[in-house]
């Protein structure tokens, strides 16, 4: 059953969900008429979710083909890493700046609901706390060309190792306590904020790039 809300939002979320949740693998096809048959929508209105998904990168639509949930290579998962390392960075650094008690507070509870999570084995759950988190700091950046592309790049990331966590073919071992990286913000310390983006990203790196293998 759908939840209450905008329509094209909640249908949106309901098929966005479903992929993050592992109910498709990698490269599974969606069905527009299935999807809107089960979600009780026309295939318009699942169309239309499904090209938003695809701006995202979540999914990925090929003319005659249909639509495919994101299957990410190795060579790509490394790339996509490689720039959200410098980004990141620099999006935490400006993020510093501008964030209030209120704003510390709000990424320390996401960032313990992010551990409970992934100490109660919640794939999804977890996924999508980790997820908030690194969101709250782009967002609150103050550039908001590079909010876009932290978004566009990580995005796709973030459902392919969700699916793979969610199917059983990963573990929950690359989540790391993201506190260290809340108290150098809340020091305003540029270095320190920039090494604690290293460290979080490149032990995410590792663990993504053997769950894509295995």
């Amino acid at each position: 059953m759908l939840k209450r809300g905008p329509l094209r939002e909640v249908v949106l979320n309901a098929i966005r969900n479903a992929i993050f949740s592992g109910r498709f693998a990698p490269g599974e096809a969606v069905r527009e008429l299935h999807m809107a048959r089960e979600l009780g929508v026309s295939q318009a209105t699942v169309r239309e979710a499904l090209l938003q998904l695809e701006h995202k990168g979540i999914v990925v639509r090929t003319p005659n083909l249909g639509t495919t949930v994101v299957q990410l290579s190795a060579r790509e998962l490394k790339e996509r890493f490689e720039l959200r390392l410098l980004l990141e960075s620099l999006a935490a650094v400006q993020a510093a700046e501008r964030m209030t008690a209120e704003d510390l507070n709000h990424l320390r509870a996401l960032n313990q609901a992010m551990i409970h999570q992934a100490d109660a084995c919640a794939y999804y759950e977890a996924s999508e706390a980790d997820l908030a988190f690194h969101r709250f700091i782009w967002r609150n950046c103050g550039n908001g060309v590079l909010y876009d592309m932290l978004d566009q790049l990580t995005i796709p990331v973030f459902a392919y190792v969700s699916i793979l966590r969610s199917r059983g073919s990963g573990s929950l071992n690359g989540f790391m306590p993201h506190a260290p990286l809340v108290e150098a913000m809340a020091e305003k310390d540029p270095e320190k904020i920039r090494a604690c983006c290293h460290e979080i990203l490149e032990s995410s790196y590792r663990h993504f790039a053997q769950e894509s293998e295995t």
